[in-house]
């Protein structure tokens, strides 16, 4: 019972161990996956409205100026969410990723090709955000099921290991009692009648 219960111990403790890692990349991984996930939202939500406001502006024939610097202004809103993007997808050298596209936007442009230049970088980021995502959830889902296989393992070795203490613990109860059980006593023995003498048998029967 000593042994079986040191081997739980021992063998829990490992898969414990096992378990505390995945579960500590779960956790990191689907933090990753909410920003990420948050930020290309916010990044997409903002394009849609920039594009809105443009086609208002096309219909109403407005000044082109007026155009660049709506165009602008929205994406300075949008620059926050495309370097979070960056800093995930790129965590070593986003900064340095993020150089051209932030000396696009920074600067006061007034021309298609520098709007096109942009967009394609955003296009390019949010593209790699999505296939970020995509790893990310495929990661996971197999770390999430290494975690149950290793919580399951656990279970049915704690149940075999309490069965085997269980019936180990019988046996040494039975094998212990035969041994201790006393020896029975010895059958009593019946005292033998002493028989008279003759001569006291005759004097009996002269004093009847």
């Amino acid at each position: 019972a000593i042994l079986s219960s040191i081997a739980t111990f021992a063998l829990s403790n490992s898969l414990d161990r096992r378990s505390a890692r995945f579960t500590e990349e779960r956790d990191a991984i689907t933090r990753d996956l909410g920003a990420l996930d948050g930020h290309v939202k916010s990044f997409e939500t903002l394009q849609l409205g920039r594009g809105a406001l443009l086609l208002v502006l096309n219909g109403s024939q407005a000044d082109m100026q007026y155009k660049y610097l709506l165009d602008r202004l929205f994406r300075l809103n949008a620059k926050q969410a495309v370097r979070r993007m960056a800093a995930i997808v790129h965590p070593q050298d986003w900064q340095g990723r993020m150089a051209p596209y932030d000396a696009l936007v920074d600067q006061g442009y007034s021309d298609a090709g520098t709007i096109q230049s942009i967009q394609a970088m955003e296009n390019a980021m949010v593209l790699e955000a999505g296939e970020r995502l995509t790893a990310l959830q495929l990661r996971h889902n197999i770390v999430t099921g290494r975690i149950a296989k290793i919580e399951s393992l656990k279970a049915q070795i704690t149940a075999v290991l309490a069965s085997l203490t269980s019936a180990l613990t019988i046996v040494i109860f039975f094998v212990t009692t035969n041994r201790t059980k006393p020896a029975p006593p010895p059958p009593a023995t019946v005292p033998e009648k002493r028989q008279r003498p003759a001569s006291g048998r005759r004097r009996a029967a002269d004093g009847r």
